[in-house]
């Protein structure tokens, strides 16, 4: 890590982890992300569910299960980092939150309260009818969240075809002779050279 990018504020990734398929996918996928990008923070995010109104009897059992979903997120996200780099040494800043409440709102509300730059989520196939009737969390954080929002879906091209064209294996060539269709080039950010500052100001 340069000096530059550890003093950038921590990019940080608030994660649905709702301890199914989709939850590990969606935690999967945030932490391959943080892996590639410096100085960043996990917030892996269980909201345990909760209708209108509940009486007293309802928030005991409530707490209780909050209690428990602290654990298994901790668990879980364990068990990911372990499939996903067995036996490989390395650090990642995670922070652990368990909300009762409505799902979508409950994790946009964390994203707000930690200034997340990214949620990640993962998505159950559902039919029309029970996204008429139940809506879908996912949908609904895509269209009112107020920071960008990633659906982690598995990767799966099985039945699909390559394209007839490739992309060009090196940077500068083309598919075409005249470059029209694409072209890849190694682009460099950052200070330019003393020598090259002098020779554009020179013509001043």
């Amino acid at each position: 890590m340069t000096d530059t990018q550890s003093k950038r504020e921590p990019y940080r990734i608030v994660i649905g982890v709702g301890f199914d398929e989709t939850g590990d996918q969606a935690l999967a996928e945030a932490i391959r992300i943080a892996r590639d990008h410096p100085n960043n923070e996990l917030h892996a995010v269980h909201v345990v569910a909760t209708g209108a109104t509940h009486d007293a009897q309802k928030l005991d059992e409530l707490g209780d299960q909050a209690a428990f979903a602290r654990e298994r997120l901790h668990k879980r996200v364990t068990e990911i980092v372990d499939g996903l780099y067995p036996g490989e040494d390395w650090k990642q800043h995670f922070v652990f939150h368990v909300r009762i409440g409505h799902t979508a709102q409950a994790l946009e509300q964390v994203a707000v309260d930690v200034d997340a730059d990214l949620l990640v989520v993962g998505t159950h196939p559902r039919s029309s009818v029970e996204k008429f009737f139940l809506g879908s969390i996912t949908e609904t954080l895509m269209k009112e969240a107020h920071l960008p929002v990633l659906v982690a879906h598995p990767k799966d091209f099985h039945g699909l075809a390559k394209s007839d064209h490739a992309e060009p294996p090196r940077p500068g060539e083309s598919v075409r002779p005249d470059g029209v269709w694409h072209h890849s080039e190694l682009m460099h950010f950052g200070p330019r050279s003393s020598y090259v500052t002098g020779l554009i100001s020179t013509g001043n």
